[in-house]
């Protein structure tokens, strides 16, 4: 009977380190708002999903493989909280993200579709908590590349010093996009500064995307600033400016605004967008927020109204 305790109690211990050394955790983010939405052809009330964020649902786990390196995993995807569906269209995929890979001293390196290094970059300072109330995603043509292609590779450095980079690379293979990205970055206090590249070439398309962001903490207010290019086969360019600030007003009310202009170059066909973007939020708990937001631009093109944009919205996101 001892020697049976004995026993249980070792392989209970076992048991205890196995699972220390591994985890695997859910999350995800419920979001979603009622308003209107005009882009020219008329005014829609609609219920939508992903107002200040966009909903998913995501599982990611790490396991210590001893000598301080891990073997990691994530699967993430996308949802349209107003019809259940993912917000790509059809049943469950983890359209977002998936990948396996290892850690350690060394950085990090995965495989599979993931996040470029781009992505990482392009949003970092972007306006309005980079929300579908964001001035950029009007404006900029800088915003409209591919964000996690599939067949891709990606490797994250250390930190050294508030100094940090990242590159990936996804595979054509027979069909998609060969993409190449690389970002450099720094974060330290009240200051970040992040510089990032992407080449997408296809058959007939050669796309280079440019992006410079930058934000400044003073406690009271933070400055974000942003410049994007795009460049295509055949001359095609844009240029992309925004401006912002995020404003806290206590220990639960937020608000950021911003504004942004994109122009294209006449090979782009000329066009010059406008828009201006803001929002509030309000923390009913650690992980609800309300939020309210507005977001107006227009693009001209030798003076003639070619595009235009009207949101407002009131949403709930409930994160997990």
């Amino acid at each position: 009977m001892k020697k049976s305790l004995v026993a249980l109690a070792v392989l209970g211990a076992f048991a205890g380190v196995a699972s220390a050394q591994s985890s695997v955790s859910i999350y995800g983010i419920a979001d979603v708002w009622v308003g209107s939405k005009d882009e020219g052809t008329g005014s829609v009330t609609r219920l939508d999903s992903g107002g200040l964020s966009t909903s998913r649902l995501g599982f990611k786990g790490t396991e210590d493989l001893g000598g301080g390196l891990s073997a990691i995993f994530g699967l993430e995807a996308g949802l349209s909280i107003d019809n259940g569906q993912s917000n790509s269209g059809g049943g469950l995929q983890f359209n977002r993200q998936s990948f396996v890979g290892f850690e350690g001293g060394f950085g990090q390196i995965i495989a599979g579709k993931v996040w470029t290094a781009y992505d990482d970059i392009s949003a970092a300072a972007i306006t309005s908590f980079d929300s579908a109330f964001s001035a950029e995603y009007f404006a900029f043509g800088s915003t409209n590349y591919s964000a996690n292609p599939n067949n891709g590779f990606k490797y994250t450095s250390p930190d050294f010093g508030g100094i940090s980079g990242a590159v990936s690379y996804a595979l054509k293979e027979t069909t998609g996009l060969k993409n190449t990205a690389f970002h450099l970055k720094y974060a330290g206090g009240p200051i970040y500064a992040g510089l990032a590249y992407q080449e997408e070439t296809d058959a007939a398309v050669e796309s280079k995307f440019t992006r410079v962001g930058a934000s400044y903490d003073l406690g009271a207010i933070k400055l974000l600033a942003n410049f994007g290019q795009l460049k295509k086969t055949g001359g095609e360019k844009t240029n992309d400016y925004s401006v912002g600030v995020d404003v806290p007003l206590g220990n639960a009310l937020s608000i950021g605004a911003g504004y942004a202009r994109g122009k294209d170059n006449a090979a782009a066909g000329g066009e010059k967008r406008d828009a201006f973007g803001v929002v509030a939020t309000y923390n009913l708990s650690k992980r609800t927020t309300a939020y309210a937001g507005y977001t107006t631009g227009d693009g001209k093109t030798n003076g003639v109204k070619t595009s235009e944009l009207d949101l407002y919205a009131v949403g709930i996101r409930h994160s997990f």
